[in-house]
């Protein structure tokens, strides 16, 4: 992951940038920043299975 900094006048303009930002992402590439984040660097079998029964759950969920 490459690490940006850039610097706001406003907390509007900053969340306006990643909004921005966010909106050019494909649906992969968020899906992927999502599992960096929740997902250990060595996940065991049970962490597999749990995040294998959780995701059907939550897939028809509406945001």
């Amino acid at each position: 992951m490459e690490i940006v900094v850039r610097k706001f006048h406003s907390f509007d303009q900053a969340d306006d940038a990643d909004y921005e930002y966010y909106r050019t992402l494909s649906g992969n590439e968020k899906l992927q920043m999502l599992l960096e984040l929740i997902m250990p660097e060595n996940p065991d079998a049970s962490v597999i299975e749990r995040s294998a029964r959780v995701h059907p759950l939550t897939e028809h969920e509406e945001c």
